[in-house]
């Protein structure tokens, strides 16, 4: 066997591919463990095939994967069957994507999953996307309620407003604005 000098940048660069490879493996098992993906569709987090650079580079996506799948466990406290999706969802961007935390992911949530939240919280914002049809006969309905004006405008205009004494008979008064936008790609002849 012949040795390898541990001068220079060689030793410090054996060590950070066996650091990699020592974090892919525990995020992969994760997932894996969770019945959340596959060794397959994680395959190109863990390639060794690419270079160290790209390797790099995947461990915060599988990072921030696992971010995104601990928050939803925890904190809203949802099943495997809600998990699985959004984990298919993160995998699709970041194999195609660079990391990005400030990327906004649009998960899928059934109102049974958040009823729980409903009583408890005060929000800011609400907002429910409703979308039928497929292609070009697809359909888009938008609901926002907001403690803020969907434009400054509205202040003096009470129409479109829910006062926080209807929805909760709270001490403190904030008004509601309610918007909804529709979209529609039917074309009509």
């Amino acid at each position: 066997m012949e040795a390898v000098s541990l001068t220079g940048i060689t030793s410090v660069q054996m060590l950070l591919e066996i650091g990699l490879d020592k974090m892919k493996k525990d995020y992969v098992s994760f997932f894996i463990g969770q019945e959340l993906a596959t060794l397959t569709s994680l395959d190109c987090f863990i390639s060794t095939s690419v270079d160290l650079q790209e390797q790099v580079h995947c461990v915060p996506k599988l990072h921030h994967m696992l971010e995104i799948m601990v928050s939803c466990t925890v904190l809203l406290q949802f099943k495997h069957e809600s998990l699985f999706p959004w984990t298919q969802i993160c995998i699709k961007y970041y194999r195609e994507n660079p990391p990005d935390e400030k990327h906004v992911f649009q998960l899928p949530v059934s109102s049974a999953l958040v009823k729980k939240f409903y009583p408890d919280s005060h929000p800011e914002v609400w907002k429910v996307d409703i979308s039928s049809g497929h292609g070009p006969k697809e359909a888009k309905t938008t609901w926002q309620v907001s403690t803020n004006p969907p434009v400054e405008h509205t202040m003096s205009n009470n129409t479109g407003l829910l006062s926080d004494s209807t929805v909760n008979a709270g001490i403190e008064e904030k008004m509601y604005f309610i918007t909804v936008v529709k979209c529609s790609q039917v074309h009509f002849r």
